[in-house]
């Protein structure tokens, strides 16, 4: 199966937003603790008037580096989190765009397996079986629990049956 623009949109920001949430914890984890030996530490109190190096050479070349880090994860910080507005907007945008497409094919026909759905987007099944289950379910729900319940999940006009793999248009 060919992957559409919305296929290929999707897939990459499903597998790039993985990487970007590990990047994420790391920036804050540095930040975190290199701030805190910052702020509370007094060796290194690199923000302070009064501040001076130590002449012994191993906590000169830590306070160094504790200060080099602080600046990094903290520039890093503003430019990963503002970037990443950008790119949420987009993505945003995309899944909008493709929500509209979903629907209006559900409602034109009713009943559609999610296999016929897969070739009319050109999304892959798991990643839209994925952005199913999300625009269904409301936030604080369960899915596993909907799952074993009743195996459909209905929101508004669409239903999907987690069974049959079937969504089906409500009126």
């Amino acid at each position: 199966m060919t992957l559409s623009y919305y296929g290929k949109t999707i897939h990459f920001y499903m597998w790039f937003g993985k990487f970007l949430n590990k990047v994420k914890y790391i920036l804050i984890l540095l930040l975190i603790i290199s701030g805190a030996l910052v702020i509370y530490v007094p060796q290194f109190s690199l923000h302070k008037e009064d501040f001076k190096f130590s002449s012994y050479i191993p906590l000169a070349i830590t306070q160094a580096l504790v200060g080099i880090i602080f600046l990094v994860s903290l520039v890093g910080s503003v430019i990963f989190f503002a970037s990443l507005i950008l790119f949420t907007l987009h993505e945003f945008f995309i899944e909008l765009l493709l929500r509209k497409k979903v629907y209006k094919l559900i409602k034109e026909r009713q009943r559609m397996s999610l296999d016929e759905l897969v070739k009319a987007t050109g999304v892959l099944e798991d990643e839209l079986s994925l952005l199913l289950k999300s625009w269904i379910i409301k936030p604080g729900e369960d899915t596993g629990k909907i799952y074993k319940a009743i195996g459909t999940i209905k929101s508004c006009h669409l239903q999907f049956d987690l069974n049959t793999k079937e969504l089906s248009w409500l009126e």
